[in-house]
């Protein structure tokens, strides 16, 4: 009888034990669509944290657990790690930027999917450094809805001198892959985007990839673009588009983008 208590006692520590180190497995690690990139780059842009906590010269490693809903919205978050409320409900709020892919195939999906965060004084200086926050002429109060719009009043424009600046920007910063040269690959990339209400853009994904390193090459150019948010009913508003940027061997050192399309 003790030695079957024992057994039976083995049995359930070992699964206990296997349920904790199962809630970090890779496999329920939640990936955004577009790649993990997607989370650093919310998280370049969109993260502000309060001056304290930014003075105590703080670090913390924070998992968030979350399932998702049919639409690959995180919903019934919960964090674990780091002692700060504030930085809690921050990293829970970038969440709402991303949407992930639903990788369990669970008919529910009730499996906790995780997302682990580590944040710093000097990696959120860093990113306030690459994030340099646009200066509207006209602000508006941003929607809080975290919807993400194809139609509004006004789609963004490109902050400098809309899509002729646009255009002057990826001239000017395009580097053509040297394995497309090689290669002799050309082709059209188009990037679908999500621009915030701050300006910036997140969720990039390839809707039309070309070969060579070009798919990687437009990625890393519309990242760093900024823009004037659109809006709808007089707030600034998330709203999704996209960008096709043109590699030709013709100039094999610039290429511009060929124009965009809005609302897509």
């Amino acid at each position: 009888m003790l030695r079957q208590y024992f057994v039976a006692f083995s049995c359930l520590v070992f699964i206990s034990a296997k349920a904790q180190i199962s809630a970090t497995d890779p496999e329920f690690e939640a990936i955004p669509v577009g790649g993990k990139e997607q989370m650093e780059q919310v998280l370049q842009t969109q993260l502000n944290l309060s001056k304290v906590l930014l003075t105590s010269n703080f670090g913390a490693d924070v998992v968030a657990y979350f399932s998702l809903d049919s639409a690959g919205n995180a919903i019934n978050e919960s964090m674990t790690g780091g002692t700060n409320n504030y930085l809690r409900n921050e990293l829970k709020r970038m969440l709402r930027f991303v949407k992930f892919k639903r990788t369990l195939n669970l008919p529910d999906e009730l499996r906790p999917y995780f997302v682990a965060f580590h944040v710093s004084t000097d990696k959120y200086n860093r990113y306030f450094k690459q994030k340099n926050k646009l200066s509207f002429k006209k602000p508006l109060a941003a929607d809080s809805s975290y919807t993400i719009y194809s139609r509004a009043d006004k789609s963004p424009e490109y902050y400098k001198n809309g899509d002729e600046g646009l255009a002057e920007f990826i001239l000017s910063e395009i580097e053509y892959p040297k394995p497309a040269i090689e290669n002799s690959i050309e082709g059209t990339v188009v990037v679908e985007f999500v621009v915030e209400t701050n300006g910036y853009a997140t969720n990039l994904i390839v809707k039309q990839g070309v070969n060579g390193g070009c798919s990687e090459e437009a990625i890393r150019l519309i990242k760093q673009t900024k823009w004037l948010p659109a809006t709808l009913n007089n707030k600034f508003v998330r709203y999704k588009t996209n960008y096709p940027i043109t590699f030709s061997l013709r100039n094999s050192n610039k290429s511009t983008g060929s124009g965009q399309t809005f609302g897509q």
